[in-house]
């Protein structure tokens, strides 16, 4: 097998974790001025793509986790 036929292959085996790297990298260019949240007595100043990476972690934590409890009931 050659190295292009190599390459062929993992080009298409890996089409979408690649897309997903690239929109990823055009989500963070495109965000990153900083903004300001402020909840309760905290301030917080930090990139918006950081913000909204942790709010997604946070909630896919949170999905899991409420996942598990009814999966458990059964």
């Amino acid at each position: 097998m050659s190295g292009k036929d190599r390459t062929v292959g993992f080009l298409k085996t890996n089409w979408v974790p690649i897309l997903l790297v690239l929109l990823a990298a055009v989500f963070i260019a495109q965000n990153r001025y900083s903004t300001t949240i402020e909840m309760f007595w905290l301030t917080i100043t930090s990139p918006l793509w950081l913000i909204l990476l942790v709010l997604f972690a946070v909630g896919f934590a949170a999905g899991r986790l409420s996942g598990r409890r009814k999966t458990a009931k059964k």
